[in-house]
């Protein structure tokens, strides 16, 4: 077994005094918060259940996006460097393995929603639990999932404020805003790409599981393919609705 592929870093939750550590247990405080929250906007606020659920991811978008650029700019020094960034331990940095359990939470909480009525988000949602799940067995790429949590849930918070607000001016800025911010996404993918191949080659400074390399480029590639399909849906309906005036109607009705 050659270095930067051994499995003597696996990751394994840790008792404390017979208690797991205490950034494990934000997994289920962010399931039942999430849950909480929107059978009160549900029963209490009146809101219907897709409104309500929406509410509640607007709440994610925004906590996961502060958090995920806080992370980034405190351990910003590692984000710049491939090899650290994907494969350093991820207990070396403490608020990126936080955010991590944060997102398991609330993805898990969301998905029964996604199972329910709106099974289009099915395979982001998938991707994204088998992201931060494969990241907690192996020990690396908290880090670098901290940065992709801030790029892609910057662009789901100006989803939810189009929808929130649903106007042309806002529907033309979302298209624009968001398109610009996958092309920073599709620059940082290519980043993880070309740590994932350094690994695989042998060329990194860090022990790890031999397959991590591998699982980090079927996930970045999946999710970014994701994100890329979600915007040049959205392209399309800009372009029908403004371009092709005939289809405007129609291309308002698919929002």
């Amino acid at each position: 077994v050659r270095r930067g592929a051994r499995c003597g870093r696996v990751w394994r939750p840790r008792a404390v005094g017979g208690a797991m550590p205490l950034s494990f247990w934000a997994i289920p405080a962010t399931f039942a918060s999430c849950s909480i929250l929107f059978q009160v906007l549900c029963h209490r606020s009146g809101f219907q259940a897709e409104l309500s659920c929406s509410r509640v991811s607007l709440v994610h978008h925004v906590l996961a996006t502060i958090f995920g650029l806080l992370v980034h700019y405190r351990y910003s020094e590692s984000v710049k460097t491939d090899d650290a960034a994907l494969y350093a331990p991820s207990s070396d940095f403490h608020g990126a393995v936080l955010l991590q359990h944060f997102n398991i939470g609330y993805f898990l909480y969301d998905t029964v929603h996604v199972a329910v009525w709106d099974q289009r988000w099915m395979v982001h949602h998938l991707v994204a639990i088998a992201g931060y799940t494969s990241s907690e067995v192996a020990n690396v790429y908290a880090l670098a999932n901290a940065v992709n949590t801030w790029i892609t849930e910057i662009g789901s918070l100006m989803y939810s404020t189009y929808l929130i607000r649903r106007t042309e001016a806002s529907y033309v800025a979302f298209c624009v805003m968001y398109t610009a911010s996958r092309i920073y996404f599709a620059v940082w993918s290519l980043k993880v790409l070309r740590g994932a191949w350094n690994a695989v080659q042998g060329r990194s400074q860090f022990d790890f599981p031999a397959w991590a390399p591998y699982c980090t480029f079927l996930l970045q590639v999946s999710l970014l393919s994701v994100n890329v399909a979600f915007a040049a849906t959205h392209c399309r309906k800009l372009w029908r609705r403004y371009v092709r005036g005939g289809d405007g109607a129609k291309a308002r009705k698919e929002d």
